[in-house]
């Protein structure tokens, strides 16, 4: 009975995503540039057999396998959900995110929603973060990745761990700062999934 409720508490984090286009884009970028899937793995230490999995939709890479997809095939990070031609980032640009349209995927560590995501070359990544509830006998999801990030939490309390302090609950209002290359994880304490909202800080590239 435990189990059926927390399946429905988890339910909601699904509603409202879309396909990722990431593999497709990663494979249209690959053929384009005429690179084998070899050639992809060495520009950007993500395994050939994970590539595959990931352009065949069989796999949601996480989000510091995203950046590293980017990085490695000189694409922006808006670039990979399939924004048209995005804007670089320069003087007296803005760029408006309505509630609800942001572009969206998932991975391990939960469902994210990607803010101002028609900017590119920017050096904040904004994003939404519904973040599920821990499953019994699984452990966190965890990751690390380039740059700084700051977290504020909109909704819910969540328990944040970081190497090598001891795990803080942080609710409602609460925040933190932290080198995103130490390994982190975040899960809800309730019955569903909190919000959080994540900007991570990457000097531009070039």
């Amino acid at each position: 009975m435990a189990g059926k409720a927390q399946k429905a508490a988890r339910d909601p984090i699904e509603a409202g995503l879309e396909p990722s286009p990431v593999g497709r884009v990663i494979a249209a970028h690959r053929r384009e540039q005429g690179w084998t899937l070899a050639e992809v793995s060495r520009r950007t230490g993500v395994s050939i057999s994970a590539l595959s999995k990931i352009e065949n939709g069989h796999s949601r890479p996480a989000y510091d396998v995203m950046t590293r997809l980017a990085a490695g095939l000189d694409l922006d990070f808006a670039a990979l959900f399939g924004t048209a031609s995005p804007q670089s980032f320069s003087g007296a640009v803005r760029a408006i995110t309505r509630a609800g349209e942001g572009k969206t995927f998932r991975t391990g560590m939960g469902a994210y929603e990607v803010l101002a995501g028609e900017l590119a070359a920017k050096s904040l990544t904004p994003m939404v973060i519904a973040i599920p509830p821990s499953s019994p006998g699984r452990a966190p999801v965890r990751s690390a990745h380039d740059g700084e990030e700051f977290v504020y939490v909109l909704a819910g309390e969540v328990v944040f761990t970081m190497a090598p302090y001891s795990p803080a609950v942080l609710g409602t209002g609460d925040s933190v700062y932290f080198d995103g290359t130490c390994e982190h994880g975040f899960c809800s304490t309730g019955p569903g999934p909190a919000r959080i909202l994540s900007v991570v800080f990457a000097p531009r590239r070039g």
